[in-house]
């Protein structure tokens, strides 16, 4: 900028200062001003021309005062850009810094302990300003006691000590509202329920995230004395410090907790994934597609195909209505019922009613799902279904029109269901969907009309 000024005022003949006070104080000889990057939050500065003496001396031509504002103006935008940059920078560097891989070692002998990295920080602080002891004490989860979690100069029993209730601690009260409380008087101890009696002078400051506070950072000296700002800051910036070993602490503990959970997880993904058939069966005169889409890693839907034992296909797919993990091993039990029960030639329903035995006695009552069911004989004019709960069963003819078969209320709801197997014929062209739409049922019937047309004609 300095640079810049200095070109501007060798090319005008006016001089060009660059000022991040709201209003200068310089008003001698100021012919024009404007703010840098106007109209865009608060201004970072002003531009402002002054006269100088080259008009006087008559050494040369000087460039009028409108086209000088005018390539001032273009200066202060150009400077606003660059100063929204840097600013942008910094931001963006403070951000990145909280993206730093939290790495997480085994037994490391070189890492130093919780316990110690606490008291090492209680040390240095007390230290620091001549006190001779320290303690943390922390609120409890229904921040109603204080207790002592980690101390420095003070006789080890005194860990063992009960906590000491929020109600009346004026002295940490106060601190936890964010103010540092000092005191030098020893008679005034009782009245702060100062926690150690054996000291002359004290001092207390919060201790907190920024969220939300987490207790209080003691300092003890032997002397009665008074302690400066700068020492209740250094004391501030200890109790800074055990927040966030604090902090770390817990961060760490979550990522082995969350590590070992995700391994699972994409563990059972991988295996739900690798259960469902690739391969559509090869039946003459038939196609056959499937597809699971699921919000989350591991989802409750499933699909599968076999042949059975007179050569006719069975077309099996569920849908289990609590979502995650739950639905997840219910659709996995619901697959293996169908494996099992499935290559021998039954009715369609003789599978559905199985599986509502199967939920409802295995379960506490909270498993409940949608099963569909068909059998297709390459040599009949029609094929064998039978569906229940929250699978929506669509059939489109030649002439694309939708009629939508009916189900019946989930399975394992109840101890016994009663289903019966029916039967649908489809022309050559026409199709028959089966979809889960346990989402669906707060929607009209214009609505989902309007989808399944739409999920057909894809």
């Amino acid at each position: 900028m300095a640079a810049a000024c200095r070109a501007f005022e060798q090319a005008t003949l006016w001089r060009l200062e660059y000022s991040a006070e709201p209003n200068s104080s310089e008003k001698q000889n100021l012919m024009w001003s404007a703010p840098v990057n106007p109209g865009v939050g608060t201004s970072p500065g002003h531009i402002r021309l002054f006269s100088t003496e080259h008009e006087r001396s008559g050494a040369a031509p000087r460039v009028a005062l409108a086209d000088a504002s005018r390539l001032a103006e273009a200066l202060g935008q150009m400077w606003g850009e660059v100063l929204a940059a840097r600013r942008s920078l910094r931001e963006r560097e403070a951000e990145l810094a909280t993206g730093v891989p939290l790495v997480v070692r085994g037994d490391d002998a070189e890492s130093p302990a919780l316990v110690e990295r606490l008291e090492a920080v209680l040390r240095g602080g007390a230290q620091a300003i001549d006190c001779q002891a320290a303690a943390l004490y922390l609120l409890d989860p229904a921040t109603s006691e204080l207790k002592l979690r980690s101390a420095w100069g003070l006789p080890h029993n005194r860990l063992a000590a009960p906590a000491r209730p929020l109600r009346g601690a004026l002295a940490d009260l106060e601190a936890l509202l964010g103010h540092a409380v000092v005191l030098a008087d020893r008679e005034l101890h009782p009245y702060w329920k100062v926690p150690e009696h054996h000291f002359a002078s004290c001092v207390c400051v919060p201790v907190s995230s920024p969220t939300m506070p987490l207790g209080t950072l003691w300092a003890f000296c032997r002397d009665a004395r008074d302690f400066t700002p700068t020492q209740t800051n250094i004391l501030e910036m200890a109790a800074g410090r055990l927040a966030a070993d604090l902090e770390r602490q817990v961060l760490i503990d979550e990522a082995r907790s969350t590590r070992t959970q995700s391994q699972q997880i994409v563990a059972a993904e991988r295996w739900q994934q690798e259960q469902l058939p690739r391969i559509a069966p090869v039946v003459e005169g038939w196609e056959i597609a499937a597809k699971a889409y699921h919000a989350g890693p591991l989802g409750s839907t499933f699909y599968d195909w076999f042949a059975l034992d007179d050569g006719a296909v069975a077309i099996v797919a569920g849908n289990a209505t609590e979502p995650g993990v739950g639905g997840a091993l219910t659709a996995a039990a619901l697959r293996a019922a169908a494996r099992t029960l499935g290559p021998a030639r039954r009715g369609c329903h003789v599978l559905l009613e199985k599986a509502n035995s199967i939920l409802w006695t295995g379960s506490a009552g909270n498993a409940s799902a949608g099963l569909f069911q068909a059998m297709i004989d390459p040599q009949a004019e029609s094929f064998a279904y039978c569906a229940a709960g929250p699978l929506r069963l669509v059939a489109l003819d030649e002439g694309n029109h939708l009629t939508a078969l009916s189900t019946t209320p989930p399975l394992g709801l109840q101890e016994e269901v009663l289903l019966s197997e029916a039967r649908h014929k489809l022309r050559p062209g026409g199709l028959l969907m089966a979809y889960a739409a346990g989402n669906l049922a707060q929607l009209d019937d214009k609505l989902i009309s309007a989808l399944e047309k739409r999920l057909a004609a894809a």
